[in-house]
């Protein structure tokens, strides 16, 4: 799965980096919304329209860029990431400390820091994320599978920052040893995969479901992977049966707009982003062994409903 915890701290700089000699250089010479599938609407922070880019026909943002607004975004954007996750590694390491003797399993503590950490950069960066169907939210305590779709880099830090609950990743384990993010993400126990390697996916799927059966939820993308274009690709089976076999609930969710600020193959938002929604459905029954597969045509159903048509699949055949 290519799902991140967070965009890379390094590739961040030096995309920063890139964009600023590209700023220089350059000197010289991106249908209307669609019913929410009976969801209601509860904004958490409300958005002034005025604040907000202006939408296309379809319901999302439209960007108005150059090369100039690029890179200053791209700066921003790295030295929000430095900045906030210097500062956060100052509780980080004595949150890690407590968590190693009093809460082994979940290092709950740690789910707090990283939540803080996506929520201060995104802030530092000027974004405006816009929760709707919070009322759909299970307990805090109660531990699911939230299955949202993905085709950007900033849907993790959307998720992360402001999504009221705490919740773990599965995450390549190549980001895992990126200097800072991947030690912390470590640290709050996030749970690592080889996607080559057929036993570290046996493995991944064990360590998921024993993740649930302690109490934390976990977010997993059942695409696979980003989506090139914005539109819902087809849903892997995995997720459903990690939920099947912790006898946890699945929560599908809807993102909306974030591949507009940050399309795939980009390294650091081309804008700040303004207007991403990200929107929670009502919780799906836990999926019955070998049945799972009707909870992933149901989760499914439901990210698609709350997607406007420019994101949802193209008709088959």
């Amino acid at each position: 799965m290519r799902s991140v915890v967070a965009l890379l701290l390094l590739e961040a700089s030096a995309a920063s980096c890139y964009h600023a000699s590209n700023l220089f250089l350059t000197c010289r010479a991106a249908a209307r919304p669609t019913a929410l599938s009976r969801v209601q609407r509860q904004r958490l922070p409300v958005a002034s329209a005025a604040t907000l880019p202006a939408p296309s026909s379809d319901g999302l943002p439209q960007l108005s860029t150059n090369a100039f607004t690029r890179a200053l975004t791209g700066i921003r954007f790295g030295l929000a990431c430095y900045l906030s996750v210097i500062a956060l590694y100052v509780p980080l390491v004595p949150v890690t400390l407590y968590g190693m003797v009093f809460d082994n399993k979940r290092r709950s503590l740690c789910d707090w820091i990283v939540q803080w950490w996506a929520r201060i950069t995104l802030t530092l960066l000027g974004a405006q994320v816009i929760i709707e169907g919070a009322e759909n939210l299970p307990p805090p305590d109660e531990a699911v599978v939230y299955t949202p779709n993905h085709c950007s880099f900033l849907d993790i830090f959307s998720l992360s920052g402001f999504l009221p609950r705490r919740f773990k990743y599965i995450s390549k384990i190549e980001i895992l040893r990126i200097p800072l993010i991947g030690w912390a993400m470590q640290f709050a126990k996030h749970i690592a995969i080889r996607r080559t390697d057929r036993a570290s996916q046996l493995a991944t799927f064990k360590d998921a479901v024993a993740c649930l059966e302690a109490g934390s939820s976990l977010v997993t993308f059942p695409e696979g992977t980003r989506s090139k274009d914005g539109r819902v690709m087809d849903f892997k089976k995995g997720p459903f049966t990690m939920a099947s076999r912790a006898k946890v609930r699945v929560v599908p969710i809807s993102i909306i707009g974030t591949h507009v600020f940050q399309p795939p193959g980009s390294l650091v938002p081309l804008a700040v982003p303004r207007g991403v929604r990200i929107l929670v459905h009502p919780p799906l029954d836990v999926p019955q062994n070998k049945k799972e597969q009707l909870t992933l045509e149901a989760a499914r159903e439901a990210v698609i409903s709350g997607l406007p048509h420019s994101m949802r699949p193209l008709p088959k055949g």
